[in-house]
């Protein structure tokens, strides 16, 4: 097992732990498929954990690079199964 941290905005937590896109906007639902398109779904099977329970506030995380700005985020790890 490979465990792989990442942080990321809050808002996405019911996407990543329980497929549940709901509470996300358009642009937000597609920041966080290019996420998981370029980053996890290329490192093979695995599930997302929630590491954190209280959400800080972050300028530079992990979705940044996706068109997220700063955002109250939270500690996610990515457990790939071997």
């Amino acid at each position: 097992m490979e465990i792989i941290e990442y942080t990321l905005p809050a808002n996405w937590a019911s996407a990543l732990i329980n497929d549940d896109y709901t509470g996300l906007e358009d642009e937000e639902e597609k920041q966080l498929l290019d996420f998981l398109e370029k980053t996890v779904e290329e490192r093979g099977y695995g599930h997302w954990s929630l590491n954190d329970n209280e959400p800080l506030f972050y300028k530079f995380h992990d979705a940044r690079p996706y068109g997220v700005l700063a955002a109250d985020c939270l500690k996610f790890e990515w457990v790939k199964m071997k």
